[in-house]
This record gives structure tokens, sequence and C-alpha cells, in this order.
């Protein structure tokens, strides 16, 4: 590349040659310019207006790659070896390579001129994206998973973009998408443009469908919008405008309309992109005019006679009202999830309540073996056998999914384990269960009872020393607590700790295989109390049966809730809150200003009281089967801003303690009517099975507290194997062991030589674009689809009764728990999902409303015996429902109505 290097520009790219070396100079196929840029070209061809820009093209990235590539480090070559130790170590090594790679000399020039030409155009600065060569093909697309920059300003910072850019070719899972969908080989061009000063974006799909009796057909475009720069929709960081638009016989007409309250947008600021405060005046109003929805429209039926579709189109509107076609692709198909195909049935609905989010790649290498390992002992325990080669569980974005498809092939086989019973007890939708139900039609169940005796008596007998295998395993967990937390791990050698590591791990093991049994006679113990609800005392109702089941068993057979091992850091905090409000210093500091930490409290009765509550329960926090997530024994803002919270409620007089005689008295009351009406054999039947649910249930809890320690106990670990790679490889940071696996720590610490530097960088690229992507829906077919909104049906949603009552009030929608300061008394709290740690805030809420969770999920359960009204399993509640809306929550029913 010794010669001048001159880049064209989108229009001279899109114009007819008129020489053969003129051709070979504007070549704008797909090899020489990648999808991305390849399919601009395209648009300028057919006369859509795109930001102006040019094409880096890929023989540059390739020439660079053979240049500072060692050998056996090329894409095809990591294609190949993905998904092996060491194909990862070779991208992790790559990808270093090629982020700090010198460029040729001819680019560099080039790159200085259009920082300086084409950066004059551009008061908000210069967008690099990616151009994969199979990028936006019929086989497949990257994006979401290459890289971005936007607002790139100078030849230094346009440099870095363009490698950063071209290394992110070489993040695993990118490796890992292509070659699941079959890539040999690719190379990445880089597309540079001009950033369009946003007053408002929008993304829109547009889609032709073929309707009987009409010609041309009916056209679907679905349209979300925002202020400012469009990211925060394709991150799913904020919720947008959503119109729906029908095209059918010549008129045009929305079937949907839903305004978002945007109160922050997405700007170019001098040091990138921002996050500014909208104005107040714009925060409820729509993001885009009746004109520019009609502009989308028209782009979306031009290009759906151009080429098949369905289309993704982006959009952004300017300053003076014109509007800017950035991308259009057609959505292509993508590989299936590890383990799957076009018609399995993936589902996050269960899992997604002990691990939600992105989850880093430590807790994967630990929670998959856990859960594989689980799934496989749970079947063999009732006699199932699992085929080889089956995945219950697979990372779609980062996430935990359950293969259902597989699961039910193999639960089947067990008589009464139907789609529909699992799947009403875990949050799972009608139309899945109808689907799984035609997957394993006509499953056989002579093996089951052919297996039937020797499974029986192994269960009788697993069932006759349950208790005292809880009781031994009750202290050989304690003596090993006492231990481990007498342990100095910095006195021990590398060795020791890795031994400790290991150990943790192994006990693990044994932790959850306990759990599971646990686990296991609670759901058959519920199911059975179910069934016999169902055929005495509701005429066949399930769901009237299923609200009695959890009513009947709320309260702990008149212990109350103190007794359940999940609810006791809410009733210890409770009772912090009573002595707080007697102590004028802490209670004035908590009204006024809440500290971050218990010593930051004057010294006195609150601040000794909760050194005893972290003490107790430090171990504890939210999303605690997350590895990377401080404990609350290292990060006590969560609780002291929940204790606050209670204090306010104390204050004002108001309740801020869990009811716990109310929901014994309901369950009682409940029991009472029940015996009533039953003869002596159901009433008998119904006394047993109440007392197994009570039983196993707090067993259940007992055992989810341990496996939560000893995950703090490797966190503690882990840790400490940072602190030493640290010491040794300066390029290791905090925190960075949590993007290795067990093995790979345990591997440095033993000290075999690994370039585990260059593996963290590649991995934490990677989480950071989970991190950016959407939650995909809870459940999908396949593969997830390309663009999720949920519908926004009338003012009604559905879910399941998990506490009876009825409560109105405003809506308090909360993604995280660094948001509980923000609930405010009398608000009905709205999430995803919850787990132990965001139970505290339960009574601080007038009510609480979940997208995930069935009967059994852990909401449901401490709702009901907390006696606050809750609803779970709300499709869509967190972006039908938001901040300061008022709605009637039903417990009930299991329905939420917007008023």
């Amino acid at each position: 590349m010794s010669e001048p290097l001159h880049l064209p520009s989108l229009d001279e790219l899109a114009r007819d040659p008129a020489s053969r070396s003129e051709r070979r100079r504007l070549d704008a196929s797909v090899e020489t310019l990648g999808g991305k840029g390849s399919r601009l070209v395209w648009l300028v061809r057919h006369g859509f207006t795109v930001p102006n820009g040019v094409v880096i093209p890929a023989s540059i990235f390739e020439s660079v790659c053979k240049e500072v590539l060692p050998p056996g480090h090329d894409v095809r070559t990591l294609l190949r070896l993905q998904g092996t130790r060491d194909g990862t170590e070779r991208a992790g090594r790559a990808h270093a390579r090629i982020r700090e790679a010198k460029l040729p000399r001819a680019l560099e020039l080039e790159l200085a001129r259009l920082a300086t030409e084409l950066g004059a155009e551009a008061p908000w600065g210069l967008a690099v994206r990616s151009s994969a060569t199979c990028e936006d093909g019929v086989d497949g697309s990257l994006a979401g998973l290459a890289t971005t920059h936007l607002g790139v300003r100078g030849h230094a910072a346009l440099v870095d973009a363009v490698r950063d850019v071209w290394a992110s070719l070489f993040l695993p899972r990118a490796l890992v998408y292509l070659g699941q969908i079959g890539v040999q080989a690719a190379a990445m061009a880089v597309v540079i443009q001009v950033v369009i000063e946003a007053r408002a974006s929008a993304v829109a799909v547009a889609e032709q469908h073929v309707v009987a009796g009409q010609a041309g057909g009916a056209l679907d475009v679905l349209v979300n919008a925002t202020w400012g720069l469009g990211g925060p929709i394709v991150s799913g960081h904020a919720t947008p405008d959503v119109v729906r638009i029908r095209v059918s016989g010549g008129e045009s007409h929305a079937t949907e309309r839903v305004l978002a309250h945007k109160p922050r947008m997405l700007l170019v600021g001098e040091h990138g992109t921002e996050v500014v405060e909208v104005p107040t005046a714009l925060r409820d109003a729509p993001a885009l005019g009746e004109a520019r929805l009609a502009e989308i429209v028209a782009a979306g039926d031009r290009l759906t006679h151009l080429g098949r579709g369905p289309w993704e189109i982006e959009v952004a509107v300017d300053g003076h009202d014109v509007l800017h076609l950035l991308q259009a692709r057609p959505v292509v198909e993508r590989g299936f999830p590890e383990g799957g195909d076009a018609a399995t049935v993936w589902s996050c609905t269960n899992l997604a309540e002990a691990l939600p989010g992105v989850a880093t790649p430590l807790t994967w290498s630990v929670a998959e073996t856990f859960s594989e390992l689980g799934f496989r002992r749970a079947f063999a325990a009732l006699g199932c056998s699992v085929p080889r080669g089956t995945k219950f569980v697979a990372n779609v974005h980062g996430r935990f999914y359950l293969n259902l498809t597989a699961f039910m092939r193999v639960a089947a086989a067990v008589p009464g384990l139907d789609p529909a019973t699992l799947l009403g007890m875990s949050g799972g939708t009608s139309d899945s269960a109808a689907l799984l139900a035609t997957q394993v039609e006509g499953a056989s169940h002579r093996g089951f009872y052919a297996r039937l005796p020797l499974t029986a008596a192994r269960l009788v007998r697993e069932q006759a020393r349950l208790d005292e295998d809880f009781e031994v395993y009750q202290r050989e967990a304690s003596r090993m607590r006492a231990a481990f937390e007498a342990r100095d791990l910095g006195i021990l050698t590398d060795d020791g700790v890795a031994t400790t590591l290991r150990d943790l791990q192994r006990f693990l093991d044994r932790t959850g295989t306990l759990m599971l049994t646990c686990a296991s006679n609670a759901l058959s113990s519920f199911l059975a109390l179910r069934m016999l609800l169902q055929r005495t005392a509701c005429d066949g109702d399930e769901p009237k049966a299923t609200r009695l089941a959890a009513d009947v068993t709320a309260g702990g057979a008149g212990k109350g809730l103190g007794d359940l091992e999940s609810a006791r850091p809410t009733i210890a905090l409770a009772r912090v809150a009573e002595i707080a409000l007697r102590d004028e210093a802490a209670k004035a500091m908590l009204l006024e200003h809440p500290p971050r930490a218990v010593h930051d409290l004057p010294a006195g009765p609150t601040r000794d009281a909760l050194d005893r509550w972290v003490a107790a329960y430090g171990d504890r926090a939210v999303r605690e089967a997350e590895l990377a997530t401080p404990r609350w024994r290292e990060d006590q803002s969560f609780p002291l801003a929940t204790l606050a919270l209670y204090v306010q409620r104390g204050a004002a007089g108001l309740p801020y303690a869990p009811m716990l005689d109310e929901a014994s008295h309901r369950a009682s009351t409940v029991m009472d009517k029940l015996e009533a009406q039953l003869g002596f054999a159901s009433r008998t039947a119904l006394r047993h099975l109440v007392a197994r649910c009570h039983k196993f249930a707090r067993l259940r809890e007992q055992m989810r507290a341990w496996v939560t320690w000893v995950l703090g106990g490797i966190r503690v670990a882990v840790l400490e194997a940072n602190r030493r790679l640290s010491r040794r490889d300066p390029a290791i940071v905090a925190n960075d062991v949590f993007f290795c696996t067990v093995d790979e720590i345990l591997a440095a610490l033993r000290g075999e030589a690994r370039p585990i530097d260059r593996i963290i960088a590649a991995r934490r690229a990677q989480h950071a674009r989970d991190l950016a992507r959407p939650d995909p829906p809870d459940t999908f077919v396949g593969r997830p689809p390309f663009v999720h909104v949920e519908p926004s049906g009338g003012p009604t949603l559905h879910g399941h009764g998990a506490c009876a009552g009825v409560v109105t009030g405003p809506v308090r929608v909360l993604a995280s728990p660094e948001q509980a300061t923000e609930l405010r008394p009398g608000e009905i709290l709205v999430t995803r999902t919850t787990d132990v740690g965001w139970t505290p805030l339960f009574v601080a809420a007038a009510g609480v409303v979940t997208e995930l969770g069935g009967p059994l999920s852990h909401a449901a359960i401490v709702a009901r015996e907390l006696g606050v009204p809750c609803v779970v399993n709300v499709q869509g509640a967190l972006k039908r429902l938001r901040d300061g809306m008022t709605v009637r929550l039903d417990g009930d029913r299991g329905v939420v109505e917007i008023l």
C-alpha cells in the first residue's frame, strides 16, 4: 500500500462506472465493501437519502491481518477452532494484536484527510461501523455482534475506532455465531459516515402480507421512536413510542399507538455520546409527527417491493425535520441457540428468576455445569433416561434459557408431567404449552413403568433419610463455613487458593443436589395438593385450585414467616427500623440522606443492630447467583436505602413491617373453610399435604441460603485469585477473573502459561455487547425474533394472582436495586423478576408486579407470606407500565388495570 489511497464516497460508489479501471476502483460488491457498505451504496443508487460517508474495503483488513497476526490466527482458522480452548486463546490474542496494529501509511494519511474533510461536515462527529463480508446477507447478520463508534472526532480517535471495529470480528460470540451459520471465512470492511444531528430517531420493521382477495396485499410497519439518537431503542435501555401502521387498499391507518414517557435521550457531546434530560414539555410528546411516519411507511413500502423482506429500517430526523435513512437491511435468518433447531421452544421464565439478565463468563462456567448436572440427576431420580448429547440450557445473548423441547421430551415419560402443568407452575404461556404438547404427543411411558419398582423403592429410601441427610449436611456445612471464615486466604500458596476454590466448587455440587431434592419434593407436594383441591373443592377448576393451594400453604402453618429462610432478612431489617425510629440521630440521617455504608451511621443502637444484620445476612444480594455481584457484606447501599424507606413509612405513620400474623390468619381461615366442606379422608389428605408443602418449602429455602453462601465463598476465593494474578501481570485489573472460567483460573493459579489477559479483554468486549442488547422474549421458538416489541393490548394486563388483595396506586418501575430510593410510600413496585435480594422492598410497596414467575416463584411465595398484593407473569409489564401511571392491582384475579 505504498501508492496513495483515495476512498470513494458512497455517491461515487453508487454511480455507474464509465471504464473498466473505474469499475475496479468503484467495486461495490459485498466481497469488497461488506454487507452494510454494499447495502448503503444500493440505497443511494435507488434514490434514498443516507448520510455522507466512505467505506474502507475489506482487502485492507485482510492485508493488516496478514501483517500482524501469527500463523493460525486468521479468521478462517479461528472459525474452524471456535468453541475450543485453543480457539478462544487464539481469538483473544488476535483481538489484542489488531487493536494494537500499526495501520498502513496510505490508510493513515487517508484517515487524516477524512477526519478533516468529512469531519467538517459533522458537528456531532463521525460514525464508524462494521461491515463484514458475511453481514446482511441471506446467510447471516452480525447485527448486534460487531462494534460501532459514534461521535468520533480527530485523526487519532478515527484510527482507534477503525482498529476496534476490525478487532470485533475476533470476539468469541461473533466467531461462534458465524460458525453456527456455516460461515467458513469472513473479512471486515468499515463504514465511516457523518453522524446526523438527530432530533429524533426510529427503528422500524416493514413487512408485506398476502391478503386473500386483495391485489398487492397489505403492508405492516412497526415503528419504535425516541428523542435523540436511536441507540437506546436498539439496546433496550429506553422505552420508545410504539406505532403500528397498516397500509391496505391504498389507505394507511395506525392500528396501535403508545406514547412512552421519555425523560432522557442520547446525544453526542464533546467527549462522545452522553445521556441528557429531555425538556419537560417533550417527555410525553410523540417523537415523530405524522409526516415523518408517512415517510417511513413509504420507505418500507418501496423496500419491500425492491427486495424480499421483512426489512429493518433505521432513520434519524435532523433539526430541519429532514428524515435520513441510516441503514436498511432484510431481516435475515441466523443460527439457533446451542442444542436447538427451528422447532425448539426456549424459555427463561424459570431460570431468569435465579439469574436475570446477562451473566459473566465465570458465572456461566459454574451455573451451566450446575444446571445440566441438576437436570440429569433429577430425571435419573424419576427413572428417566436423558439421550446422549442433550443440552438443557443455552446462552442466548448472554442470558440463561431452558430448552423446553428437550426438557419435555424427557419429562413426558413420566405420567402427569405434561407441558401445561409444568409451564403453569413456572409461568410459561399457553401457546408454548400447546406447541410442546404436539412435540411430545404419543410419548411412551413403558420405560418409566418398567423401572417404576426400582425407582419407587429408591425414592422411598431417599424420603425416609431426607431429614437425616439434611441434618448431616447442616452440621458439615456449618463446620465448613466456620473453617472457611477463619482462614486467611492471603497467607495460602497459590496452589492452596486453587485447592480452596476447587473444594468450594465440589461443595456447591453437593449443596445443589440436596437443594434440588428439596425443591422437587416441594413441587410434587404442591402439585398433589392442587390435584386434591381440584377434585374435591374446586369442581375441576385448575386455576382456582392453584390459588387455593397457594393460599392454604401461606403463613408457615401458623409459625409465621420467620420460619422461612428467604424472608428472614426482611423481617430482621424491619426490626432494625423499629430501633431506628427510636434512635433520633440515626433516624434523622436515614430520613435526610441515607448513608451507603453501616459505619457512616452515628454510633448507637441502630448501627449496632445493622452490624448484627450484616453479620447474619451479608452473604446475600440482589442477583446473588451472579458471582460478580458484591454481597451485602461488601456493599450495604441497598439494605440502607431500603431501611430508609421503612423509616420514612414509620415516621409517616404508615405500616412498614411484614404482616406475618395476617398471612397466617388468612391461611388458617382458608384451611378451616376447606376442612368444613371435606370428608374425613379428604380432610386427612389435605392436612398431610399442607404439612408436606410447609416442610419442603422451609427445607428448600434453607438449602437456597446455603447455595448462596457457597457462591459467596467462591467469590471470595476468585477475588483473591484476581489479586494474585494482577501482581504477576499488570494487564489484569480488578474483577477480570469474572471473565474467566473456573478451569482457567485454576490453571493460571497453578502456573500454566496462557495469555489469559487477552481472553479476558475479548470476553469483556462481548459481555458489554450482550448488556447493550434488549432482552429476548421470555419464550420463543427456534431463534429470538430480530425485533421484539410486546403488544400493547388494552388497558388490562393479565398474569397469575400470587397474593390476594386489591390496591390502587401509582406505578414505580425499578429495573435495578440501585433505584430503590425512588420507591415512594403507596407506590406499586413493577420489575422484571425478583430474588431474595429484592424481598426487603416488598413491604415498602403497596403491591408488586413482575413480568416473570409462576405460583411457586420467589416473588409469589414471599408476597403471600408478607401479605403484599402481587401479580406475577404479567407479560410486557415493563413496556406497558411507566412511572406515575395509576393502576388497580387485583391479586385475586391476577389482573392489573391501567386507570
